[in-house]
């Protein structure tokens, strides 16, 4: 295991044996982080936001078209260029958008990035901006997935829109203009279970090999059995259990692809990277997920952003972690692959 020292007071990088409980908080959220918390709870209860129980009414469309309000977040890195590959007969299998900063080289590692949204909102907008930060700071050439949404397509249909995305990436990294054999995964939230879970698919597939992987406050148990998630609300452990359901559909929300915490064997899988934030019902999924791959021999950085909430990284403006955090993955980018 490797020992990370405390970076400062936002953002711990410990070494797992010396992280604090999970019950232990010893940074209240920022003040205007409660406040806008509190405006999208009211915003929600007016009908501008759908609830989770409403999202599956809500036109596909619309809700892959989801993305953080522009206030939120920053301009984009003006040293990188953004361009859409449509799925195609003979092209990808998935809409895809690369992310490609000026200095890239060929030794350049290549991000296949998973966006979050409860599996059922969300597309390549909703997390343009950690991309293009990524991509410009590592530097890397990232690829974020737009994969079918649940309920309409439940479980497996993300995970292999991901794999086929996964295959073609590394087939065609070089006309892309990144390193097929520096090919790492990174998610956030509902992304992080389908980029841990494409490393449990490539490990049991034979391929393609992946070099790293970085999950971003992810979810990783279905059944909700950690004990940030009891302590939850009783509302957002209802959220929770609804997206898990539009997602399983009928599959066991125990297999390991729909759970990846829960799988049996975390051996042979790519060095991780995994960030968490302190007020988040999901902190334990990757907290404990971080501890039980460095059991199984994975190498692991694990970091806890204090006084932060769930999805801080899609609050730059009001969330003072954000910038620390976007430096760590980048390091991490380059580091892994």
């Amino acid at each position: 295991m490797t020992t990370v020292q405390p970076t400062d007071r936002i953002g711990d990088a410990l070494p797992l044996t010396h992280v604090p409980p999970p019950s232990s908080a010893s940074l209240p959220l920022a003040l205007r982080v409660r406040v806008w918390l509190k405006l999208a709870q009211w915003l929600q209860a007016v009908g501008v936001y759908p609830t989770m129980d409403a999202m599956g009414t809500v036109p596909t469309p619309k809700r892959a078209a989801s993305k953080p309000p522009r206030w939120l977040t920053r301009p984009l890195p003006a040293d990188v260029t953004i361009a859409d590959l449509p799925s195609a007969a003979n092209g990808p299998p998935a809409s895809l958008r690369v992310y490609r900063p000026v200095d890239i080289t060929e030794r350049s590692p290549l991000v296949l990035f998973m966006h979050g949204g409860g599996f059922v909102t969300g597309g390549l907008d909703a997390m343009q901006f950690l991309c293009a930060q990524v991509a410009s700071t590592a530097p890397a050439l990232v690829v974020s997935v737009s994969y079918p949404l649940a309920p309409e397509h439940p479980y497996p249909a993300a995970l292999n829109t991901g794999y086929a995305a996964l295959g073609w990436v590394s087939e065609h990294a070089g006309e892309l203009g990144g390193d097929p054999n520096r090919l790492i995964v990174m998610g956030d939230s509902a992304g992080g279970n389908l980029a841990a879970a494409l490393c449990l698919l490539t490990r049991r597939n034979g391929g393609p090999r992946i070099e790293g992987q970085v999950l971003i406050y992810p979810a990783l148990d279905a059944t909700l059995s950690t004990a940030a998630m009891r302590r939850a609300g009783a509302k957002r452990r209802a959220e929770c259990e609804t997206f898990y359901g539009y997602y399983a559909g009928d599959a066991d929300p125990s297999d390991e692809l729909v759970s990846p915490l829960l799988a049996d064997d975390l051996s042979e899988l790519p060095p991780a990277t995994i960030i968490t934030a302190e007020h988040d019902s999901l902190r334990d999924d990757g907290l404990l997920y971080a501890m039980r791959i460095e059991r199984a021999g994975v190498p692991v950085r694990y970091t806890n952003y204090l006084g932060m909430p769930h999805g801080f990284l899609s609050m730059p403006r009001i969330c003072t972690a954000a910038p620390q955090a976007i430096e760590e993955i980048a390091r991490a980018v380059s580091g892994l692959g």
